[in-house]
């Protein structure tokens, strides 16, 4: 399976691209290598992209919660959730950007749907980790997702 087969729910396919393109035979091959290099830098991105959750819910959960101040409640959890997915879609798309130059009509909106779709697993990445945080791992935090 390739990596962008993630993304087909938010981009569509390498054939919905370059669709577009069909007419004109270097453009279609230039497309074509474009969504190849695509692929390419979007699998380095998902790693990023969960290590990088992985490292704001750990700072959520052990170091943030353990100043002075009320910190573990709702709204301190979904501070952290947002700014781990728009940060994390920020990062995607200036990396995708500076990989893969959108010089092709529509790259460019292909490029902020990949950092949207990024900016989702985020938010949902950092759910699940918190969900395990709070049933399995030591916090002074309000364990919202604890079970039982």
């Amino acid at each position: 399976m390739k990596t962008l087969d993630l993304y087909k729910w938010m981009i569509g396919s390498m054939s919905d691209f370059t669709r577009q393109f069909q007419d004109n035979e270097a453009l279609f091959a230039q497309a074509r290598r474009f969504w190849n290099t695509l692929e390419g830098c979007v699998f380095w991105l998902d790693i990023i992209l969960i290590i990088l959750t992985m490292l704001l819910v750990a700072y959520y959960y052990v170091d943030f919660n353990n100043r002075s101040g009320r910190h573990y409640t709702i709204k301190w959890w979904a501070f952290w959730l947002s700014i781990s997915s728009i940060g994390i879609g920020i990062l995607t798309f200036i990396a995708i950007y500076v990989y893969a130059k959108p010089t092709l009509n529509g790259a460019m909106s292909l490029e902020i749907e990949i950092a949207l779709a990024n900016a989702i697993f985020s938010a949902v990445i950092y759910f699940i980790f918190s969900f395990v945080w709070c049933n399995c791992l030591p916090t002074n935090a309000y364990r919202f997702l604890k079970i039982g």
